[in-house]
């Protein structure tokens, strides 16, 4: 099981909190500098079943009351703007830059591969298939290829295809973006101190008929 825990001040607008996974159970207490906290709960298999009540979480409040978010905006939702990139050097030398995934080598490139430049990255290519290597191609003249060159397998050695010319690259693939959870803009009050404990099961639970089940 995965968890993780952390804290924010409302500020009146939807609050995206990086947990680094999508939670599948949130416990997060609003309020906790006041005498009557709240405590939220949610559970994301109900976010799953659009018919669900309260599928954006519940809401305990100091007085005993217990009512459902029922919609985005007054509660919670997951959050996943993660995608694989490639991670190269950066044109200007300081660290690496992301960069979208390699397509496979092909001569009948629609357009000329794009040389690296003092500011942007050039065209990036990975061998067809069954040429394969573990590494990727960045392109440092641009021009146009001729055949699928003998792929080096040394960081930093050049290949030639045409007219155009490749530096070998490491084929460093990353996870960027934010994985976590949304709080609605209307489920919060602004200034109020917040703490949030998420958690993420190893396994999904199968549903099954109680009426079914023998309990040994």
């Amino acid at each position: 099981m995965k968890m993780n825990m952390g804290s924010f001040i409302a500020n009146g607008s939807a609050v995206n909190v990086n947990v680094g996974f999508i939670p599948d159970f949130i416990i997060a207490f609003e309020g906790l500098e006041e005498t009557n906290a709240q405590i939220n709960f949610w559970m994301r298999e109900r976010i799953d079943a659009a018919s669900a009540i309260g599928q954006f979480g519940l809401n305990l409040a100091g007085n005993g009351a217990i009512t459902t978010h029922a919609a985005a905006a007054n509660g919670f939702a997951p959050l996943d703007t993660s995608e694989p990139q490639l991670m190269l050097p950066a044109p200007d030398g300081e660290g690496t830059r992301a960069a979208d995934l390699p397509n496979p080598y092909t001569v009948a490139r629609s357009t000329a591969a794009t040389a690296r430049s003092t500011t942007a990255l050039g065209t990036v290519l990975k061998p067809s298939s069954g040429n394969e290597t573990g590494y990727v191609y960045e392109c440092t003249t641009a021009g146009t290829g001729s055949a699928e060159p003998t792929w080096p397998t040394t960081v930093g050695e050049y290949v030639t295809d045409g007219t155009t010319i490749f530096i070998t690259r490491e084929s460093n693939i990353q996870e960027t973006g934010v994985k976590g959870f949304t709080l609605g803009a209307t489920g919060q009050t602004d200034s109020d101190e917040w703490t949030w404990i998420a958690f993420a099961a190893d396994k999904v639970n199968i549903e099954v008929d109680a009426a079914n089940v023998d309990l040994v």
